[in-house]
């Protein structure tokens, strides 16, 4: 593919589905769905960890989280492994950032050329933790998610300079005016560049908290929705002991019928209100007369559960939770073709680097969709891998899609099994029929073929202070009460700078 300028876009929790070219019966992204009438789209594709710094740590050095130690957020990437963009740079295109990447700590620029960003998220301190991270704990709670539901609705209507972003009542709106703002005046900048350059835009909306400004909250409530399927709160029994344990996490307790009527349609304004911002890049695009000469990627880092499941925000394998959108549209990318091959947003490293004309190291294991941007439909790998290892999980899980089929590895807990084909929402687990014993086995031998799940998992914890001294696992042992406790008697050494992770988030 011949050298040309490159807009790659990431927003924030975007669900796969919820998009108009999807299908979807309410939410409108009139820009989006031109993008993927004009490009070719995935209908499967995967991030490779379903919470915003693995899943980006994950695509931007083309390697699974594990590969990278990018367990969790506050997790900060080694400066010492390349990047697409450092990659890119160091051949002479020239690479900048605009917005959310979701570097940890001092280390921002992650090989980009130039970068632009309104918060920065700060890294453990000290990292290897030498204190228990309190949300792989047994009974772990977080009170705010709850409230993130009953707060759900319109966004007050203040100017702020976008940093302001996690104050519930405002939310990402500013942050990504502000981005749009940025990528205008940059491509304004570009017009007569005479050498091809690589834009990255961090959207944050459709992330939580739930609220837009009027106008989009009123296209949706009340009914120009669709209430979630399987919504059960707060206790599902439809679910897997360890999602259970994620949704007794979440504290759903009394949440009604219009608290899931205002979240949903708070999600819905948030797309709206993006792809209005999106619409003003690539009008400007145009008005420059770059939009046609110009690859432009849209994904997300991860999805959003939407009730699904009775479960909201992200963190588990069902498709809502780490599916994504992808688009491609391009001078040389396969116009309104539709891909239905499962990919994985680790490819996003050798696709770009094959784009122009770079090699790609062998120990990334993603594979290139050029061969999909070319109008085909063959791929080098049969399955796509995703792992998480953060918060509200006591253990590590692992997934395969392969075949059809999904498979979920729980370390110390039992796995699941889905149809994708004929169960696309993931209701009816098949792990526990014999007549699946083979399949499941065949699942295991891909996995560790990959990673070692156990001993992944104990580098996890081992790394968020998890593992004693002596080895013990406090995710097994120890309830945040009792590590409250050994705070104030001293029972285990903590920095002076250790707070209790309430008061942090409080802070933060």
């Amino acid at each position: 593919m011949r050298k040309h300028n490159t807009v790659v876009i990431c927003s924030d929790e975007h669900h796969f589905n919820f998009l108009g070219y999807r299908g979807h019966k309410h939410v409108q992204t009139p820009n989006l769905d031109v993008l993927a009438a004009q490009g070719t789209r995935f209908t499967h594709c995967y991030c490779n960890s379903p919470v915003c710094t693995p899943s980006r740590m994950s695509f931007i050095t083309g390697k699974y989280a594990h590969q990278i130690d990018s367990w969790f957020i506050h997790v900060p990437l080694d400066e010492s492994e390349a990047t697409w963009p450092s990659r890119l740079s160091g051949s002479g295109i020239e690479s900048t950032m605009l917005g959310k990447m979701d570097f940890c700590g001092p280390y921002q620029s992650g090989g980009f050329d130039r970068y632009k960003i309104i918060d920065r998220r700060s890294a453990f301190s000290p990292y290897p933790c030498a204190a228990p991270h309190p949300s792989r704990l047994k009974d772990y709670t977080r009170a705010d998610k709850l409230e993130h539901i009953k707060n759900a609705g319109i966004r007050r209507p203040l100017v702020t300079n976008g940093s302001d972003a996690y104050h519930d009542a405002i939310g990402f709106y500013d942050h990504d005016r502000i981005i749009t703002q940025w990528a205008k005046e940059y491509l304004r900048e570009k017009q007569d560049a005479g050498e091809p350059w690589i834009l990255y835009l961090g959207y944050v909306m459709p992330h939580w908290p739930f609220t837009c400004p009027e106008k989009y909250f009123n296209m949706y409530y009340p009914n120009n929705l669709e209430m979630p399927f399987d919504c059960v709160m707060p206790e599902n029994p439809n679910l897997h002991p360890a999602i259970r344990e994620f949704q007794r996490s979440c504290n759903f307790t009394g949440v009604t019928e219009d608290d899931i009527r205002r979240t949903i349609a708070a999600y819905c304004g948030m797309i709206t209100c993006m792809d209005d911002m999106l619409g003003e890049v690539f009008a400007t695009m145009k008005e420059l007369g770059m939009y046609d000469d110009t690859t432009i990627i849209y994904t997300s880092d991860h999805g959003e559960n939407c009730g699904e499941h009775g479960l909201f925000y992200k963190q588990c394998a069902y498709d809502s939770s780490v599916a994504v959108p992808l688009i491609v549209k391009g001078p040389d990318i396969a116009a309104g073709h539709t891909v239905d091959t499962p990919v994985s947003l680790v490819d996003l490293y050798p696709t770009l680097l094959e784009m122009y004309g770079l090699d790609v190291e062998e120990d990334r294991p993603g594979k290139s969709w050029i061969p999909f941007l070319k109008g085909g439909n063959t791929y080098e790998r049969e399955y796509v891998f995703a792992e998480y290892h953060g918060n509200f999980f006591r253990d590590s899980w692992y997934m395969l899609v392969k075949d059809g089929y999904k498979y979920i590895y729980y370390v110390n807990g039992c796995p699941s099994l889905f149809d994708l084909h004929s169960d696309p929402r993931e209701l009816c687990d098949l792990a526990k029929d014999p007549a699946y014993k083979e399949r499941l086995e065949g699942f295991e031998k891909l996995l560790r073929s990959l990673a070692d799940p156990e001993e992944v998992d104990w580098r996890s914890k081992k790394d968020l202070g998890l593992i004693s001294s002596d080895g013990v696992d406090y995710t097994q042992t120890m309830t945040v009460a009792q590590l409250d406790r050994a705070v104030k008697d001293g029972t285990i050494p903590f920095p002076n700078e250790w707070k209790p992770y309430a008061e942090y988030f409080e802070e933060h």
